[in-house]
């Protein structure tokens, strides 16, 4: 999974930065004045980050850290509890035994599902189409974020979110710039037809709220961000660890 591979130099940066906190802040006073500040700081952040997503969090693998890091906090706390009523929301069973991955990708599925149907639809088509179709652009409809992250959500470091689609469902409240696209195609396309075949259409406010979030995440460069706009500059990434992924920091 090294798809990004890091040089020495920065190996031997961050070894470095594990010594130095594992051995100084640890000691007193710095164990005081800066790592307990830290670890609460950052706590905190989470639990906003696990209730703004209703504990799903941006996906498996962060919903694993935030999980324990809960466990360790307060095993008997609410927030692991509401954490471990979601863990259900990830975990299936494939051909080769159990799953523990994304918690599904309904949005993106159904948006490229409906595109199929939309591509070669008339007026005539028959009942279980037109069902179908009704029911994609209602779960469409229903999937749309429509609000922004609760509270001080820029404090919190997290995007506006309004008008956007996720990956999976709307509890997420992550939407990433693809899905918003892909999603938005098909209500437009919705929009052209007939309401006999489309059930109540969208609110003309929540298309021009997705138009306005595309073009939140749209860079200097023209190019779309996936999450949010992109908070640094390139260099930055010299100081990322990640290395099954590029532009972890950038983006």
């Amino acid at each position: 999974d090294a798809y990004n591979q890091k040089s020495y130099l920065q190996d031997l940066f961050w070894k470095s930065v594990h010594m130095f906190s594992e051995n100084i802040l640890n000691r007193w006073p710095f164990k005081n004045l800066i790592r307990e500040r830290a670890l609460q700081t950052t706590m905190k952040l989470i639990h906003y980050h696990d209730e703004s997503t209703r504990y799903i969090t941006t996906g498996c693998v962060s919903k694993v850290f935030c999980l324990l890091a809960c466990w360790v906090e307060d095993p008997e706390g609410e927030h692991f509890k509401k954490h471990l009523a979601r863990v259900h929301d990830f975990v299936w069973i494939g051909d080769d035994g159990l799953k523990f991955q994304v918690c599904g990708s309904q949005t993106w599925d159904t948006a490229f599902s409906l595109q199929v149907f939309l591509a070669d639809v008339d007026v005539n088509v028959d009942d279980e189409i037109r069902s179908t179709l009704i029911k994609g652009y209602d779960f469409l409809k229903k999937s749309q974020v429509t609000e922004n992250p609760p509270g001080e959500h820029l404090k919190m470091f997290r995007d506006i979110t309004e008008g956007g689609w996720n990956f999976s469902e709307k509890d997420q409240g992550l939407p990433d710039s693809d899905c918003i696209a892909e999603s938005l195609e098909c209500c437009l396309m919705f929009e052209t037809m007939p309401s006999d075949l489309t059930g109540e259409k969208l609110d003309v406010k929540r298309l021009y709220d997705a138009v306005n979030l595309m073009l939140h995440y749209q860079s200097k460069n023209g190019g779309l961000t996936a999450w949010e706009p992109a908070p640094g500059k390139t260099w930055l990434e010299w100081f990322s660890p990640v290395e099954f992924m590029k532009d972890a920091v950038v983006e």
